[in-house]
């Protein structure tokens, strides 16, 4: 299944799995967010994107997402993409608010430069895990297929939107993505909240990718050395805060 897996990520620049968070994953964390959005709600930013809420720093309050920075399921499949150098560089947690008579939006862009080679073209990955059951009546996270998938980069007038897929799935669904792949928040009319987490990985050997997630020293004091390694580059800030506070 995991060769199958790896052929279709290679030819597309996505993978969709199923049920990579259990229930009582999803459910404690859903609470986790519940109580965030109380006791810390300054660290939820509004992004002004048509009811697009974020906070990159849930994790300092919020162990019970850490499974989602270096989740055991998906792990085979990110290190074969990414390598032996395999690193976190960021995680953050979205909530798109409902819409039922607001206006719909599918805003193309991608993440991140190129300047990876065959036969998975990803300088830096990302994972979504859906919190919340999505479906053709609620928001999606959306992709065009195979963007990213060779050494150039074309406009994104040179693809066909058409081929776009609105990918769906039950809580604890998550999509591995090429982050230079055009993907898309895609807005609907719909009474539902969507709840997702997203995080980027990179290489050690590379340049970071983004400088907001301060990640806490519990995801790797005394941990195992695969561990260690996958958070042996720290961002800017979290150095910082290392550097002061040990």
């Amino acid at each position: 299944m995991m060769k199958e897996q790896l052929e279709f990520f290679e030819e597309n620049g996505y993978l969709v799995v199923p049920d990579a968070l259990s229930a009582e994953e999803v459910r404690s964390i859903n609470a986790a967010i519940d109580r965030d959005l109380v006791e810390n709600t300054a660290m939820w930013i509004d992004r002004g994107q048509m009811g697009r809420r974020q906070n990159v720093h849930a994790l300092l309050a919020c162990p019970e997402m850490d499974v989602t920075m270096r989740p055991p399921m998906l792990l085979p499949l990110m290190s074969t993409i990414m390598g032996k150098d395999l690193c976190a560089e960021e995680h953050s947690v979205m909530l798109r608010a409902p819409n039922p008579d607001g206006d719909t939006e599918c805003h193309w862009h991608r993440d991140a430069s190129g300047d990876a080679g065959p036969p998975y073209y990803t300088r830096y990955l990302s994972v979504i895990f859906y919190l919340t059951d999505v479906d053709d009546t609620t928001h999606t996270f959306s992709v065009l297929p195979g963007t990213a998938q060779s050494t150039e980069r074309l406009p994104l007038e040179a693809y066909d939107l058409s081929t776009a897929q609105h990918l769906v799935g039950p809580a604890g669904t998550a999509i591995l993505f090429n982050a230079s792949t055009f993907h898309a928040g895609n807005v609907r009319q719909t009474p539902s909240e969507r709840r997702t987490i997203h995080i980027y990985c990179g290489r050690i050997t590379d340049r970071y990718l983004s400088n907001h997630t301060i990640f806490p020293r519990r995801l790797w004091a005394g941990k195992d050395e695969a561990t260690q390694h996958y958070y042996s580059r720290p961002n800017p800030i979290t150095q910082l805060l290392i550097g002061q506070f040990g």
